[in-house]
C-alpha cells in the first residue's frame, strides 16, 4: 500500500456533519483545502460539497462532477472510490454535483474524467476507510491495529466481531482527519479492473434517466430557434402572420441570435416556425463556398505559421534521396449528436433555474450569469482560470443526462438563448433546435488543408520530412507532432481566423493530423518497398508503449496476411490523451466496391478501471470515425451549410458497421483517457488498406470505396 498524507496534501476539506443521517466528506479536485465550514457537528453549517456520502442503511452515494453521455464516469469514478472504501458494489449509487465552486471549474472533455479523478476519488475512499476503521476501533473497544474493512464493514480480526459502516456515522462525525491513509497497490483492487455493471443502466433502460429535452415544469412553454442561414448575417424583419395563426402559439420574437417561435408544445413550435416569412440582411458577408475557402487557405502565407516539430536540415538541401510529395484535405464535420441541442429555464423570482445538458456547468453558469445581463455572444467561453468568479447564488445550473456531445456541448449558445427566452416570456420555457437548425449551426470540426512533402535514402527509409498544415480553426499544438524518429523534419500549422465558427470535435487536432501523418508514412513505405507495420516500429525507437500496442495489433489482425496479399490490410497507430491505440482495417472488394470487413483495435490506456466501458469506448469511437472517413461532410454554397439532417449528412449504419474487435492490453500505469483515442487511427487505417488494394492514396474525406469505370 501507498501512504499519503492529507492534511500535508491539503486536498481534504472535511466538513463532517449528520445531515440527515449522513456522513459527509468533501475533496476538492484540485487538491486544495476549502474555507471551513464551520463546526463539523452542525450540520447547519454544512455545505453540500461532498463527494462521498454514507449513510445509515448502508448506502454509499458517490457525487460526480463529470458530465455523463454515454463514455462511464458514473460509473468509472465510483469504481475508483468504493474500492478504497472497501464498499460492495450493490451498495454504491451516484449522484450528479451541483454546479458550485467547491468542485472547481467543471468541465468534461479531452478525455479527462479518469485522470482528474484517479487521485481524489480514491484518496476520498481511502481518508473515510481510515476514519471508519477509527470509529469502528471505538465502538468494539478494541485496538484498531486488529481491525480490517470489507464489504462495508468493520471486522476485529481476532474474533471476528463486526459493525457496520452505517451504525459508526455518530462517532466518525466526532473524529479528527486522520494523519495517515494507504492507497491499495493494485494487486490489491477488488473492483477496478473489473467488469462490474454500469450505475445508469437501470434508469436509462427504465425511462427515469432525465435528459435535458425530458425536462417538464409546471406551466412551462416550449420554444424553438431559426438562426441566420449566413454566417455573419443579421435580421433585417420578420412577419409572423401565418405563424401566429396555428393554434397553440404563444409569442413570436427576437432575440440577439435569431428568430423565436414559443407553444404551448415544441411540435407545434416546430410548425410554426416552418411557415415564417423573416428577411435576412447578407449585405456585410463574403458568401463563401468550399472552392473560396480552399483558394483562401492555399493564398495564406505558411510563414505565419506556428512551428510544431524542428529538427535536422530543411530537406531541400538533402542529395542523392527520392521525394515524394502530397496532399490531403479534411472537411468540416458536424457533431450530429442524438439529442439535439436544448436547455430549460425558469425564474423564479431574482433566482435563474436551468436545466442543460451540458459538458460544461461552470461554463452554463457563467453564460447564464452574463445573460441575466443581455450579454450574449455564440463563442466558447475563454477559461481565463480553473475557478469561479465572484459566485452568485442566484443562478443556479441543474446538469442532466446527455444524448451526446462529442465536443459540441462545450459550447453554450442553447443556454444563452433559452435565458433570453425565459426572461422574455416570464415562464418556464424549454428551447429545443430543429436538426436542420443543429446541423447547420454547429461549432464544427475544422477545414484543413495538409501539404507533405518526404524524404526516402537508398535503403528505402524516410530521412525527410516536411510538413505545412493550414486551415480555419486548427490546433497548432502537440496534437501536431509526429512520434517518428525521422532525422531532418519540419512541422508548421497555420491557423486562419474566419466566419465559419469551429470547435472541439472528437480527439480534436489528433483526428486531422492523424489522417494526414499516417497515411503518408504508408505513402513513403510505399515508395521505399517497405512494409508499413515495420516501417513504423523502426522509427519508433522511444516510444515503447505505442511500439508495443502495434506489435500486438500485428498478431491479433493477422498483419502477416498482408505479407502474402491473402488479405487487403490497413495499419494506423496514434498516442492521443495519454493513451496508445494502433488499428489494423481491412477491406474487401465486393461489386466493384471496396467494403470494410473487420477493425481490429488494441488500447494501451493504463490501468484499465472497467475493461467492458474501454472496449465500448472503442467501437463507439471506431463507429464515429468511420461516419466522418466514409459518409459525411459539411460544405459551404453562398454562404450557407448545404446540409440539414440525416439524409444529405448520413451516418453509419448498424448494416454498415463493420466487425470491431478490441483488445486491451494489461498495464499498470495510470489510468489515461478512453473516449476518444479511438477515433484518430480509424480513417487512415481504411485509406492505408485502400492503398494497398488500388496503389492510389486518398486525398480527401470522406473516400470514395466504389471502383470506377476507368479503374480495376
Amino acid at each position: 500500500m501507498k501512504k499519503f498524507n492529507p492534511d500535508r496534501r491539503k486536498f481534504l476539506k472535511l466538513g463532517l456533519g449528520l445531515a440527515g443521517g449522513s456522513l459527509i466528506l468533501g475533496i476538492n479536485w484540485s487538491c486544495s483545502a476549502d474555507p471551513d465550514s464551520g463546526s463539523r457537528g452542525n450540520s447547519k453549517d454544512f455545505s453540500p460539497n461532498a463527494w462521498l456520502r454514507l449513510d445509515k442503511m448502508q448506502g454509499v452515494t458517490v457525487i460526480v462532477a463529470e458530465s455523463e453521455m454515454g463514455q462511464g464516469p458514473f460509473t468509472l469514478l465510483p469504481m475508483m472510490l468504493a474500492d478504497e472504501l472497501e464498499v460492495g458494489w450493490k451498495q454504491v449509487k451516484v449522484e450528479r454535483a451541483p454546479a458550485t465552486p467547491v468542485y472547481g471549474y467543471q468541465l468534461t472533455g479531452g478525455s479527462g474524467s479518469i485522470r482528474k479523478g484517479w487521485s481524489t476519488l480514491r484518496e476520498a475512499g481511502a481518508v473515510t476507510k481510515e476514519l471508519l476503521l477509527t470509529a469502528g476501533s471505538i465502538h468494539l473497544g478494541v485496538p484498531k491495529a486488529d481491525c480490517t474493512a470489507t464489504g462495508g464493514w468493520i471486522i476485529h480480526q481476532p474474533t471476528g466481531e463486526r459493525v457496520s459502516y452505517g451504525e459508526l456515522i455518530d462517532i466518525a462525525a466526532t473524529l479528527p482527519i486522520p494523519h495517515i491513509a494507504h492507497l491499495k497497490e493494485p494487486d490489491e483492487f477488488k473492483i477496478i479492473g473489473t467488469p462490474v455493471p454500469r450505475l445508469d443502466t437501470s434508469d436509462k433502460i427504465s425511462g427515469r434517466a432525465k435528459y435535458g429535452i425530458d425536462i417538464r415544469l409546471p406551466d412551462m412553454l416550449y420554444a424553438t430557434i431559426t438562426h441566420c442561414p449566413v454566417f455573419g448575417g443579421k435580421l433585417k424583419g420578420f412577419d409572423a402572420t401565418a405563424s401566429k395563426a396555428i393554434k397553440g402559439i404563444v409569442d413570436v420574437f427576437s432575440i440577439n441570435e435569431g428568430v423565436v417561435v414559443v407553444a404551448k408544445d415544441t411540435w407545434t413550435a416546430f410548425k410554426a416556425r416552418q411557415v415564417l416569412k423573416i428577411e435576412w440582411d447578407f449585405s456585410d458577408q463574403e458568401l463563401l463556398s468550399d472552392e473560396s475557402i480552399i483558394e483562401h487557405i492555399k493564398s495564406v502565407d505558411s510563414g505565419k505559421g506556428k512551428v510544431i516539430q524542428n529538427s535536422g536540415e530543411d530537406i531541400g538541401a538533402l542529395s542523392q534521396t527520392r521525394t515524394l510529395e502530397s496532399s490531403y484535405i479534411l472537411p468540416f464535420q458536424a457533431h450530429v449528436a442524438m439529442e439535439p441541442m436544448n436547455c430549460t429555464a425558469r425564474y423564479k423570482g431574482n433566482k435563474l433555474e436551468v436545466w442543460a445538458p451540458t459538458q460544461s456547468p461552470t461554463q452554463a453558469y457563467n453564460t447564464a450569469k452574463d445573460n441575466t445581463r443581455n450579454i450574449a455572444a455564440r463563442t466558447l467561453d475563454k477559461i481565463k482560470s480553473k475557478v469561479f468568479g465572484s459566485h452568485d447564488e442566484n443562478v443556479e445550473i441543474n446538469t442532466t443526462f446527455l444524448g451526446g456531445g462529442f465536443g459540441r456541448r462545450l459550447q453554450q449558445d442553447y443556454v444563452a438563448e433559452v435565458v433570453q427566452i425565459a426572461k422574455k416570456t416570464g415562464k418556464p420555457v424549454q428551447l429545443t433546435w430543429t436538426r436542420d437548425e443543429d446541423v447547420q449551426h454547429d461549432f464544427y470540426h475544422p477545414f484543413s488543408i495538409h501539404e507533405l512533402s518526404g524524404k526516402i535514402d537508398a535503403r528505402g527509409m524516410p530521412i525527410g520530412w516536411r510538413q505545412i498544415v493550414k486551415g480555419l480553426g486548427i490546433s497548432t499544438g502537440n496534437s501536431g507532432r509526429i512520434p517518428y524518429e525521422i532525422p531532418n523534419k519540419l512541422i508548421k500549422a497555420v491557423n486562419i481566423e474566419g466566419p465559419i465558427p469551429t470547435g472541439p470535435w472528437r480527439s480534436v487536432g489528433h483526428h486531422y493530423y492523424t489522417f494526414a501523418t499516417e497515411h503518408f508514412l504508408d505513402e513513403l513505405a510505399r515508395a521505399g518497398s517497405q512494409d508499413p507495420l515495420e516501417l513504423r516500429l523502426k522509427l519508433l525507437g522511444s516510444s515503447p508503449r505505442l511500439r508495443n500496442v502495434i506489435e500486438v495489433v500485428a498478431d491479433k489482425g493477422n498483419w502477416k496476411d498482408y505479407l502474402t496479399g491473402h488479405r487487403l490490410l490497413g495499419v494506423a497507430a496514434r498516442s492521443s490523451f495519454g493513451s496508445h491505440v494502433a488499428q489494423i482495417a481491412e477491406i474487401e472488394l465486393i461489386d466493384r466496391e471496396y467494403k470494410i470487413r473487420k477493425i481490429t483495435c488494441v488500447l494501451d490506456c493504463g490501468l484499465v478501471i472497467n475493461p467492458d466501458i474501454a472496449k465500448a469506448q472503442m467501437e463507439g469511437s471506431i463507429v464515429f470515425g468511420l461516419t466522418a472517413a466514409l459518409k459525411s461532410k459539411i460544405t459551404l454554397k453562398q454562404g450557407r451549410v448545404e446540409q440539414s439532417n440525416f439524409h444529405d449528412y448520413p451516418i453509419l449504419t448498424m448494416r454498415d458497421t463493420p466487425e470491431i474487435e478490441v483488445f486491451l492490453v494489461n498495464s499498470q500505469e495510470q489510468p489515461e483517457g478512453i473516449g476518444e483515442p479511438g477515433v484518430p487511427t480509424v480513417a487512415p487505417a481504411v485509406a492505408n488498406a485502400l492503398l494497398n488494394a488500388t496503389g492510389s492514396p486518398v486525398r480527401s474525406l470522406p473516400m470514395a470505396m466504389s471502383i470506377s469505370s476507368g479503374q480495376t
